[in-house]
């Protein structure tokens, strides 16, 4: 009795394994590990929204299958909200309910590869974009973003990297992990790139509504005749703190989203009735005042964990876009797991290794901002 062959072609998720190691840490020691880890945003959602919900799931259809795609309430508020936030005419054939981001960047690797295809993958990136490739065959060829240039993409190294296999690439900003932001004719050099070697771009903008310090991101589809090779991927659980709901979507090429339809139709019966609703009730309704709160929030605690950081002794600054905070370890360090290790022993403090998204991420540990430090003293004396 064997498994699969594809099992062995990948490892746990890497946060999993971290966690067990802060439960491991926490139980011999009997305090609580103050996780600054894992990106999960933990502002409390509107309570506007929450009533809603309450509604939403108390009609006598709530427990019904939803069908496949938007319910027209969700295509409508989606068309009217990239109408306002991006300036983005939409259809409704170029859009999509996503089980949470994370559904999307599975499942569009289904759709655009095949068995022994390579695709373009960040590095340091979300680790998802490369494990859903290896999952199916699919190989990820890595692109650096390095400090040298500002953990930008560099164009010129791009167009070494494509091969008559290469069939597209996953653009990211505001970036997880390094939180870089991205402006929009940078945006349109990539477009054009991509039209010039006819690679499809898969353009993750889960965090477009998580930047500081007056910084607005753009949408791939602000770009002249992107959507003829691009397709965009949201998140509710960034833009509403809905993480546990399991909420996003997908907008671009009409072609792709077809074919993703399909491919989602195979494997789930879609997004729950109420949580359409409550999508669509919270683009229409987007509460201003709880969002500044939230941006607010996160800025708070960014500026008071760059202080923490600073005072050990390590090269920490607030980013402009994302959850994150990318940070250097110290040269005596040989790996960003090592220094993740002693750190959690010594401070009972859990970072994430850089190695999690890549190769470059080897002299960098990720620092969640959406944690709460509310007793964060304690951990750095």
């Amino acid at each position: 009795m064997k498994l699969s062959r594809r099992v062995n072609q990948f490892t746990e998720y890497a946060f999993s394994a971290l966690l067990k190691k802060k439960a491991e840490v926490e139980k011999k020691t009997g305090r609580k590990v103050l996780d600054l880890s894992i990106g999960s945003p933990d502002f409390p959602p509107s309570k506007i929204y929450i009533k809603k919900l309450k509604e939403f799931l108390d009609e006598k259809t709530s427990h019904l299958y939803p069908g496949y795609g938007a319910i027209p309430e969700l295509s409508k508020a989606l068309q009217n909200w990239y109408k306002k936030r991006f300036g983005v005419e939409l259809k409704g054939n170029e859009l999509y309910p996503l089980l949470g981001g994370k559904d999307g960047v599975s499942h569009l690797t289904f759709v655009l590869t095949d068995e022994g295809d390579e695709v373009l993958v960040p590095d340091p990136g979300y680790p998802a974009f490369s494990g859903s490739a290896i999952m199916i065959g699919t190989k990820p060829v890595l692109y650096d973003l390095t400090e040298k240039n500002d953990f930008m993409i560099d164009l010129n190294q791009l167009a070494k990297k494509i091969s008559k296999k290469t069939k597209f690439i996953w653009v990211n900003f505001p970036a997880n992990p390094t939180g870089q932001i991205i402006k929009l004719d940078e945006l349109g050099k990539i477009v054009n790139f991509c039209r010039k070697y006819k690679i499809w771009l898969v353009y993750d903008n889960a965090y477009s509504e998580i930047t500081f310090d007056n910084h607005i991101a753009p949408s791939i589809l602000q770009v002249k005749g992107a959507n003829k090779i691009a397709v965009e991927i949201g998140s509710f659980s960034k833009t509403l703190s809905f993480a546990g709901y399991r909420m996003g979507w997908v907008v671009g090429n009409d072609n792709v989203i077809k074919a993703l339809s399909r491919v989602k139709s195979q494997v789930d019966s879609g997004m729950s009735l109420a949580f359409q609703k409550l999508g669509a009730y919270s683009l229409n309704n987007y509460d201003v005042n709880w969002h500044k709160q939230m941006i607010e929030s996160y800025e708070q605690r960014a500026d008071i964990i760059v202080d923490y950081l600073k005072r050990i002794g390590l090269d920490a600054n607030k980013k402009l876009g994302s959850l994150y905070l990318w940070v250097r370890i110290p040269d005596s360090y040989k790996n960003s797991r090592t220094f993740v290790e002693d750190f959690l022993i010594k401070k009972q403090i859990l970072l994430a290794p850089g190695e999690f998204f890549g190769r470059n991420g080897k002299k960098y540990v990720r620092v969640s901002i959406c944690s709460n430090i509310n007793n964060i003293e304690e951990y750095f004396i």
